[in-house]
């Protein structure tokens, strides 16, 4: 996978934000402004980031910035909400481009396999990390019915082999 300097660079600082939380925490420094500063820049990031690879990356990121500053409730409503908005609009993002990828040719797919596995895999960590976030702040947050309803809209093309190995052994 080739980076480009602006992914590089989103990823590289998505995992210094929970090390620079503590930092600051640790020696006092922290204050309710860096982190609402910090946690919307994040923010910003989550809801833009087209890609899926990344985006695991930004949740993981929030999330454990989070639990460093003492978990949900730690945290600023507006901070809250606008994760939550951002989630919205990558669920949406993630259905729109497997509803594309399943409407392409049967060819197609086959062809581009390995690739869209690939695609797929990338998506299911962005999509678990947005679980588990969701989950910290309400484990029936009705959110995670959307996560559900993105995850059946993929092509599951990793799993298909398993199953059918399974069945002419049998």
């Amino acid at each position: 996978m080739h980076l480009s300097i602006g992914q590089w660079l989103t990823l590289r600082r998505s995992r210094l934000v929970p090390v620079l939380i503590s930092c600051g925490k640790n020696s006092g420094a922290l204050t309710p402004q860096i982190v609402s500063g910090t946690l919307s820049q994040l923010i910003n990031c989550i809801a833009n980031e087209p890609d899926a690879s990344f985006l695991a990356s930004l949740y993981r990121a929030f999330s454990d910035s989070m639990r460093l500053l003492g978990g949900p409730s730690a945290i600023a409503a507006e901070l809250h909400d606008g994760v939550v908005e951002a989630t919205k609009r990558q669920l949406q993002s993630l259905a729109d481009k497997r509803k594309a990828r399943a409407a392409r040719p049967a060819a197609q797919i086959e062809e581009e396999r390995e690739d869209l596995t690939l695609i797929e895999e990338m998506e299911e960590f962005a999509l678990e990390d947005m679980h588990k976030l969701l989950v910290s702040f309400d484990p029936n947050h009705p959110l995670l019915v959307a996560i559900s309803s993105v995850r059946d809209l993929g092509l599951h093309l990793g799993q298909g082999d398993a199953d059918d190995e399974e069945w002419s052994e049998g």
